[in-house]
């Protein structure tokens, strides 16, 4: 006897892949077609060489929130953006650094890191 598996695949919940990028510009104010409402809008992104993992690196367009820590030069996760087919920088994943932490980085006994 055969037994079906009636699981239902368009409800499961599909993973976001996440890519790493090396930023090669500051975050500035630009325009992103919408396409669910058709229009232009104005956005807060930033370029980014990203590295993917079967093709050569490209240099792509990245929305940001300003709350975000970007630096030119230094590694940012990113995931594709489904509603706006666009990457959108990684919300799941926040690295601490002297840019965004205040009072520096200590060990648990008191000792600067």
């Amino acid at each position: 006897m055969l037994v079906m598996n009636t699981f239902n695949y368009k409800k499961m919940k599909q993973l976001q892949t996440e890519l790493e990028a090396v930023v090669t510009e500051v975050p500035s104010i630009q325009t992103v077609f919408n396409p669910a409402t058709l229009s232009e809008d104005e956005h807060l992104a930033y370029h980014a060489e990203i590295q993917y993992k079967r093709k050569p690196p490209q240099v792509r367009m990245i929305m940001c929130s300003r709350l975000d820590p970007v630096s030119v030069g230094q590694p940012v996760m990113i995931s594709y953006h489904c509603g706006m087919r666009c990457y959108q920088h990684s919300r799941s994943i926040s690295t601490s650094s002297e840019d965004n932490c205040i009072g520096g980085f200590y060990y648990t006994d008191g000792t600067s890191a």
